[in-house]
């Protein structure tokens, strides 16, 4: 059986009441989505859980078994009548529809007609009437709309509302409607119930800060300028509802209820700008997380990576976003037993392991964890990579010495180079597009041809689609078949836009000499207009110039050719191949 997930901020026991009640509705594709909830859902909220799939009328129902597998919750198909009790799961039967009533579960025969299923609506309808607001209703992945009528009327007795991303579900319909109902979060399965958990125990602020408004736009966005100023970490591509969220925590646990007061509060509480730094930050990782995952890895990629090296070729790794550690030493634990089972412990392999937390980064460095931490590696391995000090658990020395971790912003620091494999699972669900993008073109770049990428099972790789091929769809693993640069023209040119360019100028009167020479050094290029881009494609085909390009470049008169090389002096011609040819090279 799998233990629950636990909270990267401690403990998810909460002092709410057990009276919530959460409804969860799936359809198609949503057994997966079901899994993922509750792998990250604690045995101790103090919530009840009912799990309303539509399911086939000729096929005996296995999902109370199938996801006893994913929680350490007692799982129970309702019987008629059923009390509820707090920390269960109650799963529908087949051919039945469900109601709630005086805390009871009542069963109703299903009707043989052929309308569409509309199982959740009924049970969500009579949650709202049970509970009010505490009725909580999910709806997942599935086709159709069922599950939107009893959503609205959640909403409409106070009750909380989530809906899968449609984004990351197998089928969207039922998810896209709830949307339209007016859901209170849209969230990855993965991230339903620590985001549930803080929504519900700081209640009545987030929600009634759940939509922001223009004024709160400009405040929130005066606060992360305070954060990034004081830290140097730059939220300003989170998404919004996640960060808001966290934010909201913070002014609840300091009985703050306005954010322009939270904002002044930051003005005489610097300390304050640091807590909320971390309260941002996300730290979600454990040992082996979905362990079949980490079995592809082992099937499919470390002996093809290997495979295809010289016995003196070095194998480089970088796990990003790597928190605590835990996934990067589980990786390193797949790469020493292929070596020890092929004899080959010799070889040169480093696990770059990078985080922009220093916090984490120590408690990773020093490779220490508690018995409940190991819960998801098998004895043998505990036995063979772990040290016993006390009541805690030491990563050993020969593990210890494949990981290197370094403190490294993916958002501002260059991308590793000739990297086998990449691992950033379930960081780019808080980004926004244009940052997933970005981070998307610094992984292809820092990967070897035929290198690999695994990213978190509810992320995709956007941009770099055309440069990568699938391996496994489901844990979302990509190899990569094309090294020609993947270049987005905005990020080009967004630098050098005039209207930006002047107001960078002016900003950069405030900025810190020390800390932002270069920010600093190119908005004095772009005050005197003196600067030139060109963007080319690796045969050097002009594609885009911008700035005082003139100076540089001559268009012959016999004929157009958009060369660069053909297009500048011999000299500079010279100068400049030798340089880009390095550059690609790298």
């Amino acid at each position: 059986m799998k233990k629950a997930a636990e909270s990267p901020r401690g403990n998810f026991k909460t002092t709410l009441s057990d009276n919530f009640v959460i409804g969860i509705g799936a359809s198609a594709g949503g057994l997966e989505a079901i899994h993922a909830l509750f792998d990250n859902v604690p045995e101790d909220t103090g919530f009840s859980f009912i799990v309303i799939q539509h399911l086939s009328p000729d096929h005996k129902s296995l999902i109370a078994e199938l996801l006893s597998k994913h929680t350490l919750m007692q799982v129970y198909e309702v019987k008629e009548g059923l009390s509820l009790r707090p920390n269960c799961i109650y799963v529908i039967p087949p051919q039945k529809l469900l109601t709630l009533k005086h805390g009871r579960l009542i069963l109703h025969d299903k009707p043989k007609s052929k309308v569409p299923n509309n199982a959740i609506d009924i049970f969500f309808e009579s949650l709202a009437l049970e509970k009010k607001d505490k009725a909580v209703g999910i709806i997942l992945s599935g086709t159709g709309t069922d599950g939107a009528k009893g959503l609205m009327a959640i909403k409409a007795a106070g009750g909380t509302t989530v809906v899968q991303d449609p984004l990351t579900a197998a089928f969207d319909g039922m998810p896209y409607a709830g949307v339209a109902a007016g859901a209170d979060m849209i969230l990855p399965p993965e991230m339903i119930a620590e985001e549930l958990v803080d929504y519900l125990a700081h209640a009545p602020i987030t929600k009634a800060y759940n939509v922001l408004d223009e004024e709160d736009e400009i405040v929130l966005r005066s606060i992360l300028d305070s954060v990034h100023h004081e830290t140097e970490y730059d939220f300003s591509h989170y998404k919004r509802p996640t960060l808001f969220r966290r934010l909201a925590k913070r002014m609840s646990e300091l009985g703050i209820g306005r954010m322009e007061d939270y904002r002044r509060y930051l003005e005489s509480n610097q300390a304050e700008i640091k807590i909320l730094a971390k309260e941002f930050l996300i730290n979600v990782t454990r040992f082996f997380r979905d362990l079949d995952a980490f079995e592809t890895l082992r099937i499919n990629v470390v002996p093809q990576i290997l495979k295809d090296k010289r016995p003196s070729d070095s194998i480089k790794v970088w796990v990003s976003a790597c928190s605590t550690g835990e996934e990067a030493y589980s990786i390193a634990m797949l790469f020493y037993e292929y070596l020890e089972k092929t004899r080959q412990l010799d070889r040169n392999i480093k696990i770059f392991a990078t985080d922009i937390d220093s916090d984490a980064l120590d408690a990773a460095s020093r490779g220490v964890y508690s018995s409940e931490s190991l819960r998801d590696v098998s004895e043998a391995r505990v036995k063979k990579f772990f040290v016993k000090e006390g009541g805690l658990y030491r990563v050993s020395t020969a593990l210890r010495k494949f990981v290197v971790f370094a403190n490294h912003d993916i958002l501002k620091n260059p991308p590793f180079s000739h990297v086998d494999l990449i691992t950033c699972r379930n960081m780019l669900i808080y980004f926004d597009t244009t940052l997933q993008n970005k981070v998307m073109q610094k992984f292809h770049f820092a990967l070897n041809l035929d290198g690999f990428l695994m990213l978190g099972p509810s992320e995709n790789i956007g941009k770099i689609k055309d440069v990568m091929k699938e391996v496994d769809r489901k844990w979302k693993l990509f190899r990569c078949i094309n090294k020609s640069p993947v270049v987005d023209s905005d990020i080009f040119l967004a630098p050098f836009d005039k209207k930006m360019a002047l107001q960078a100028t002016a900003a950069s009167k405030a900025k810190n000499a020390i800390n932002d020479i270069p920010e600093i050094f190119k908005n004095v290029l772009l005050d005197d207009e003196r600067f030139t881009g060109i963007l080319t494609t690796t045969e050097f085909e002009v594609k885009q110039a911008i700035g005082n390009y003139k100076r540089y470049l001559k268009f012959p008169e016999d004929g157009l050719n958009f060369n660069l090389l053909k297009l500048v002096p011999p000299d500079m011609a010279i100068a400049l191949g030798v340089c880009m040819r390095k550059a690609l090279a790298q």
